[in-house]
């Protein structure tokens, strides 16, 4: 499942990756995107958590890089990621190295707190404003 929301402010969007995300799961978030992308700001932020996730299909990473460079034509300036456990990076960071932007700046946690406190101090504005978004859910189909 795949949850991704985006602020009122249109700087930050939030995308919660759990349980086991297949490409149906990545296709129907990659149509939510599209979807929220002409409410957001260019400079905009990325939240990506992987806190839940158990597992994803390897064949998301086309989609994957597909949506990472859609997010950097866009304009987004930073990610900030929260992975917990190694086995969790799925090749992330290399689907970053092929499809993300030089300038994007690329921040990498172990933990949500760390995530939110390094947040609360470069950009605390991220916290002013409420979520409103969408969630895709592989069980809702």
């Amino acid at each position: 499942m795949i949850i991704c929301e985006a602020d009122k402010s249109g700087e930050v969007i939030t995308v919660s990756y759990s349980q086991r995300v297949s490409v149906e799961d990545m296709r129907r978030y990659s149509e939510k995107v599209r979807e929220l992308l002409p409410r957001i700001k260019p400079g905009f932020l990325l939240f990506s958590d992987l806190t839940s996730l158990e597992s994803m299909d390897p064949d998301c990473a086309p989609e994957l890089g597909a949506l990472m460079e859609l997010f950097c034509e866009s304009g987004m300036a930073t990610v900030v990621r929260v992975i917990p456990d190694p086995y969790k990076e799925i090749g992330i960071n290399l689907i970053s190295r092929f499809h993300l932007q030089s300038q994007v700046k690329v921040q990498t946690h172990e933990s949500l707190a760390e995530a939110i406190k390094s947040l609360l101090c470069e950009r605390p504005e991220v916290f002013a404003q409420p979520m409103v978004g969408t969630t895709t859910d592989a069980s809702s189909t």
